[in-house]
């Protein structure tokens, strides 16, 4: 699975996760996706340099603001140097970025009223052939990250956007504003590199299991309370699965849950060996798939903030 739908996994599994909190008991869950490229994990300083095109520098200033307010725990996770300054840095980001505009007559069937009675209310609607004006805005940046330190490459991507809109005699809508619709893929354009280039932070509440099928009526009963405490007391119900687990019971709800209570304390070794004997006895179950992505993602980030650490103390020494 690639890095981009990792993520997107983990975004799926965030918002199942809000859905179902208010009407189930739930884990609430600190972490960290990591970068989705780990060429930036030891850059400490980022220069924007030049970008060329039409709206290059536009693209520049919105990634001078989206890196500069990048933190993880509290602290900035780069230094962003925008413009010409006498500081090198670690890296610096150019690229090229155009838009362009286009627009082309076409004739296209549309559903049009063609008879009409008293009080000019229509009394026949027919697909007819009409006059139309299609607008195509096809924007693309490409963006390259150099290291100073061997001028390496070790970031290069290319963002694409395409929005196309057609608009006929007779229709009530109205092209959208050409500069509004350019604007907002700058916006996702500096958005994505920004996720290529740093580690995310996220809070999310993950519904446990609650299946008890297969458990004796202690372990039943057990189980179902420790189900309940997760309101009150989520440490408590933690330690009440681990004293079920010592006392033999194996059941999928019960590593998956222990699972959830050692990922939201961030021992996230023991969650993985969880959510493995989750699936394990389970081959194939969604909830566990999902959290066996999110929380090896998360090792993955945390591996990735602490040579990045590493960089900044470094540094100051």
């Amino acid at each position: 699975m690639t890095r981009r739908l990792s993520a997107m996994v983990i975004a799926i599994a965030a918002f199942a996760g809000l859905a179902s909190a208010a009407n189930a008991e739930v884990l609430t869950i600190d972490g960290m996706t990591p970068a989705e490229s780990d060429g930036f994990a030891e850059i400490l300083s980022v220069a924007i340099g030049n970008f060329g095109g039409s709206d290059g520098r536009s693209l520049a200033f919105e990634l001078e603001d989206r890196l500069s307010a990048v933190t993880v725990s509290g602290q900035p996770y780069f230094d962003v140097i925008g413009g010409r300054s006498a500081v090198q840095s670690d890296a610096t980001l150019s690229g090229q970025v155009t838009a362009g505009v286009d627009e082309y007559k076409i004739v296209a069937k549309r559903n049009r009223c063609v008879e009409r009675g008293t009080k000019d209310k229509c009394l026949t609607y027919k697909d007819i052939d009409v006059n139309c004006l299609t607008r195509v805005i096809d924007f693309r940046a490409q963006v390259r990250g150099t290291r100073y330190s061997d001028g390496r490459s070790i970031y290069t991507e290319s963002f694409p956007h395409k929005k196309e809109q057609t608009v006929c005699e007779g229709d009530e809508e109205d092209f959208a504003y050409s500069e509004s619709v350019i604007r907002s893929m700058l916006a996702e354009t500096a958005d994505a590199i920004r996720n290529d280039l740093a580690p995310r932070q996220y809070r999310l509440d993950v519904r446990v299991l609650e299946s008890r099928k297969g458990m004796t009526k202690a372990q039943s009963n057990l189980f179902k309370a420790a189900v309940k405490m997760t309101k009150t007391n989520p440490a408590e119900a933690c330690r009440m699965w681990d004293d079920a687990a010592q006392n033999g019971l194996s059941h999928v709800s019960l590593s998956f849950n222990r699972a959830l209570c050692a990922e939201q304390r961030g021992d996230l070794d023991s969650a993985m060996a969880l959510y493995d004997e989750a699936d394990r006895l389970a081959p194939g179950k969604y909830e566990v798939a999902d959290s066996l992505q999110r929380a090896g993602g998360h090792r993955q980030a945390m591996l990735e903030w602490e040579l990045h650490q590493s960089g900044m103390a470094e540094n100051r020494n």
